[in-house]
Order: structure tokens, then C-alpha cells, then sequence
């Protein structure tokens, strides 16, 4: 075997190996169907997910805004929430049209990084 061969037995291309039983990856586990307990509609839902829901999308959002309108009515008053980004809680009046979801600080630097990741000064017009 001269150099050139070994060279190309190196980096040539081989035949795969015949595997003796070719057996399929593991199916994903069938969803579940399940029934709202709402409305009655069926949904699926993944068997892996930790917590199965009882409920479908639409349930939930509809309880949701419920529960926000509760909030809402009656006299004007604080409302304490937790901040999704530092998890601090904040309070803000019922009067808001909309609910925030982060506090004033997050909300403050969200929006810096937002001015300063799509601001226009500073960039050449030829850019």
C-alpha cells in the first residue's frame, strides 16, 4: 500500500455499517384528549407536561379578564402584583386601562434598551 492509498483510505468515503436490527427511534407518546370542564370543547395536551390542564385556552383567558373586571369594579384602590422580570412586587391603581405586567423599574429599562437597540442616531446613511 503506497502512501497515496493510505492517504485516501484516511479520508475516503466508507460504506455504512449494516446495523443488524434497524429498529426506529421512540415515538413521541400520542396526545391526550382531553374535555374543558368549562365548555365542554376537547383539547390535547402533551402526556410529558408536568401539570395536565382541566381547562382550554379560552376558559382561562375568559377567567382571567373575570377575575381582572372584579378588580376593577368597586371604589378606587391599589392593586399589588409581581413583577415577571425581577419578581419584586409593585402596586399600581385599578383605574389603569391596562394591567402592567413588570414594575416601573423593568419597564424603565426595557424601553432604554429598546431606544438604544433601535435608535437611528449614531448610524451612518450608509449603513
Amino acid at each position: 500500500m503506497n502512501l497515496i492509498e493510505k492517504i485516501r483510505s484516511w479520508f475516503g468515503r466508507k460504506a455504512p455499517a449494516p446495523q443488524p436490527e434497524q429498529t426506529q427511534a421512540p415515538a413521541q407518546p400520542a396526545r391526550i384528549k382531553k374535555t374543558c370542564r368549562g365548555c365542554g370543547k376537547t383539547f390535547s395536551v402533551d402526556p410529558s407536561w408536568d401539570h395536565i390542564p382541566n381547562y382550554c385556552k379560552e376558559c382561562k383567558k375568559k377567567f382571567a379578564a373575570e377575575k381582572e373586571e372584579k378588580q376593577r369594579a368597586g371604589a378606587p384602590r391599589k392593586i399589588k402584583r409581581k413583577c415577571k422580570a425581577c419578581g419584586n412586587f409593585f402596586t399600581f391603581p385599578n383605574t389603569l386601562e391596562h394591567y402592567p405586567n413588570y414594575c416601573n423599574n423593568c419597564r424603565k429599562r426595557h424601553q432604554a434598551e429598546m431606544k438604544a437597540k433601535y435608535s437611528r442616531k449614531g448610524k451612518s446613511p450608509d449603513a
